[in-house]
């Protein structure tokens, strides 16, 4: 775990500083919340929250701040005072004007930092909906954060692969998008009919594989064309899993990428997933992911004027990525098992691979699985246990594993290269007691260590989110 009781050029950018977080209720933005409230000693964190299916903002925080992975800080005398440091305020990107004209002009008179970590990672999004939450409430952000005169640092959060069509990504914005940019293309779809936008999604994309990558892609053009003048940065991390060390080794709370495709180990299932096994992964821990960030926070305030003074790629790139300590598709396998707790996961799973490039493999290894959920859940029905085909639990999660797969796979089947001189800088700039307090450098990274308590973490989480749906199911019925 980082050592909190540092002082360093770091510790004093946020000592006292008041921050605005966007998706500070996401798995990222849980992470950098705990982290500034436990080791930043912070004056106050706004965060931006949406409401969502009726339930308050002040709710919704009040739940997230009973999660597990607070418990460190609830656990701290004084605890109180360091969670009231957070502050919800209601907001609503469909809007204009997105918050209140009172909280606009809070937010004007305090935020000194901005975290813009706020995405929808859906990757089967149409591309309307996708450039909507990824580049149009972003930009209405920005727009916010224009009117902030203390603002010293906004920090945008992309993702490595908004330019995955690129063999070679380098630390700038690459503007070449299709269709003369986003806004002619949602202009085009607004005379459109529903088929007609289909038909047109894979003309727009490209080479890319998705309307989220492709979202992405396109807000980091509209942060050159329109904010340049802002002390803004872009970071872009790859795919960002479990923890390694902070809050806890393990901790995840998604199964969107890689905690997902080890669900069907964790529950004794044997699945095959697609992709090549000479090709390294860019798998980012999210308490790595998050240190990062910080220090890319602090290092664009204080490098804004040189940033300013270069006319060619005046908004900062920083590609974090996991090229000095790969991590291989045919090593994966051997790697969870570590921290299977099943008996025939640690016989089997050492001897079989779980990645196969081969598209007949893996379709025969489905259409068997997929029989084999089928009789589960018919057996399940004729013994009483479920009464009506929504039931069919075994046959719909191993649907889900299946979509999930299918999604990612372009990532498992393909490698780049990149240049990371803007990271490599921060890292070298950091001091040794900075290094112990944010740790994000991938060569100190072990990753035998880091399995260990990667299938357990993904098994917490499964009974984490299984607990929960009981809790509401029961108020439910006694509703």
């Amino acid at each position: 775990m980082g050592d909190c009781s540092v002082e360093s050029g770091v510790v004093e950018f946020y000592k006292n500083s008041t921050i605005l977080i966007t998706g500070g209720t996401g798995f990222i933005g849980k992470v950098l919340l705990e982290k500034l409230l436990r080791c930043f000693e912070v004056r106050k964190v706004y965060l931006l929250i949406r409401e969502k299916r009726s339930t308050a903002v002040g709710d919704r925080l009040k739940e997230m701040l009973n999660d597990v992975i607070f418990g460190k800080i609830r656990a701290t005398t004084g605890s109180d005072s360091i969670l009231a440091k957070v502050v919800p305020i209601e907001v609503d990107f469909q809007s204009d004007a997105v918050i209140s004209a009172e909280h606009q002009r809070l937010l004007a008179a305090e935020v000194q930092i901005v975290f813009n970590v706020m995405a929808s990672v859906k990757f089967n999004e149409d591309i309307e909906t996708a450039i909507n939450t990824n580049v149009l409430s972003s930009r209405k952000l920005f727009q916010l954060t224009s009117r902030f005169p203390g603002v010293r640092s906004i920090v945008h959060v992309s993702t490595f692969y908004s330019n995955c069509h690129r063999p070679h990504i380098e630390e700038h914005i690459y503007e070449d998008l299709p269709f003369g940019g986003y806004e002619n293309i949602l202009n085009i779809f607004r005379f459109l009919s529903a088929e007609e936008k289909v038909h047109l999604k894979q003309l727009i994309l490209g080479p890319m594989p998705n309307s989220y990558t492709f979202s992405k892609r396109c807000a980091e053009v509209m942060i050159r064309h329109q904010f340049a003048h802002l002390p803004i940065a872009i970071f872009r991390p790859p795919i960002v899993s479990s923890a390694y060390r902070e809050p806890s080794p393990g901790w995840v709370d998604n199964f969107n990428g890689a905690a997902g495709m080890v669900v069907p180990a964790c529950r004794g299932l044997l699945y095959w997933i697609r992709g090549k096994e000479d090709v390294s992964l860019d798998v980012i821990p999210v308490d790595y992911c998050v240190n990062a960030l910080l220090a890319v926070g602090w290092d664009n305030a204080r490098s804004n004027r040189k940033r300013m003074e270069d006319a060619e790629h005046p908004v900062r790139v920083y590609n974090y990525i996991s090229q000095g300590n790969p991590l291989y598709n045919r090593d994966v396998g051997s790697l969870v098992v570590a921290g299977l707790q099943t008996t025939v996961a640690r016989i089997f799973g050492r001897y079989a691979s779980p990645i196969t490039s081969s598209v007949f493999i893996r379709q025969l290894i489905i259409y068997w699985l997929l029989l084999q959920a089928s009789i589960a859940d018919l057996f399940g029905m004729l013994a009483g246990k479920s009464k009506n085909i929504v039931s069919f639990r075994n046959y719909v999660f191993l649907k889900r594993v299946i979509g999930l797969d299918e999604a990612t796979s372009y990532f498992r089947c393909r490698s780049w290269t990149a240049a990371n001189d803007n990271i490599l800088t921060v890292w070298n700039a950091l001091s040794i007691n900075e290094k112990r307090l944010l740790p994000f450098d991938m060569e100190t990274l072990d990753w035998r260590e880091y399995f260990r308590s990667f299938a357990p973490g993904v098994s917490a989480a499964i009974h984490r989110c299984e607990l929960k749906h009981q809790l509401e199911r029961k108020s439910a019925r006694g509703s």
